[in-house]
């Protein structure tokens, strides 16, 4: 197993406090739930994820009705869901029709839209926006680069748009 991330710890830092300014409660939980919880919903969570639930397990105060300043709800470990879809994979301008286990952990104002992930390998993963239910657009490999962009208020976190396949 890889050792943590030095700078997905200080992302996750920034986080609380991101949300502790809007009085959301972001509880950590224990390792050993994460994972029990993830295996009786046969999600796969990548370590980068369990460290992430570790710390907060979302805004389970907001999801499924409420959002914060960013109109997100990042869902808690006992609400992720993983289906097994064909989904159109858009990343670095080409599009690929495969059948892929999406995990969606973000929902955008209510489903708008969502951010999801597809685990490659136990370590390695995509991130994504998921703007219809056979989309699935890749913006990150890094959940510390998307925690960065989602306290920043990133512009890439809108751009659901994707070329023409």
């Amino acid at each position: 197993m890889l050792a943590p991330d030095p700078t997905l710890a200080i992302m996750l830092s920034a986080l609380s406090a991101f949300w502790k300014q809007q009085a959301i409660t972001c509880p950590p939980v224990e390792l050993p739930y994460v994972q029990a919880i993830a295996e009786a919903n046969k999600v796969i969570l990548p370590p980068d994820f369990e460290q992430l639930y570790r710390t907060v397990n979302g805004t389970p105060d907001l999801y499924p009705n409420f959002l914060d300043d960013r109109y997100c709800s990042f869902l808690p470990v006992e609400a992720l869901r993983t289906e097994e879809k064909e989904v159109l994979v858009i990343a670095c301008n080409t599009a690929t029709l495969k059948t892929e286990r999406v995990t969606v952990f973000v929902d955008y104002m209510h489903r708008s839209w969502e951010y999801g992930f597809i685990v490659n390998d136990n370590e390695n993963y995509q991130i994504g926006i998921i703007p219809t239910n056979d989309v699935f657009k890749v913006i990150t490999t890094s959940l510390a680069t998307f925690l960065e962009w989602y306290i920043a208020d990133a512009d890439v976190l809108y751009d659901y748009r994707y070329p023409d396949a």
